[in-house]
């Protein structure tokens, strides 16, 4: 780029001041620097926009490179695990045999009901209980609401 120095631009200000006179100049100045400011923000917003973009194609690239990692163990992980699943069954499957080949018969459920029906004594049946006639009978249901309306008339009247 071209280089605009201290002793430059005082030529141009003087030589705009000749040109336009000195009640034109405040207000050109005024304006060009309004433009100026409004090309900086412009500028910015883009060179944010493009750091913008640039760090989600960086953040969405590293998204796919662990998704990937993640795939991978996930799959190792997986085949570990049956591995496992196999050389346990190989080794519980010859224990359960021997199990079941050394357990007793077992006696039939009827005959082991039988036996304990036998040995228990028989249940009782208990006899509702009789009405006490000393207790004060309980008021109805239907009486409460009526007695709560009673009072209620009670109080808003005094």
């Amino acid at each position: 780029m071209f280089d605009v120095g201290f002793s430059e631009l005082l030529v141009i200000g003087v030589v705009a001041l000749l040109v336009l006179g000195p009640e034109r100049l405040p207000r050109l100045a005024r304006d060009v620097g309004r433009w100026m400011g409004r090309a900086r923000r412009y500028v910015n917003r883009v060179r944010e926009e493009i750091d913008r973009e640039v760090e989600l194609s960086e953040l969405r690239r590293l998204r796919d490179e662990i998704e990937a990692k993640a795939r991978e163990v996930q799959d190792e992980v997986d085949t570990a695990a049956a591995a496992v699943h196999a050389t346990l069954d190989d080794v519980a499957q010859p224990r359960i045999e021997a199990h079941a080949a050394a357990r007793p018969a077992a006696p039939p459920v009827a005959a082991a009901a039988d036996a304990a029906a036998a040995v228990a004594p028989p249940r009782r049946r208990r006899k509702p209980a009789a009405a006490d006639p000393a207790a004060p009978a309980a008021e109805s249901p239907a009486a409460v609401p009526r007695k709560r309306a009673s009072r209620a008339r009670k109080v808003s009247s005094a």
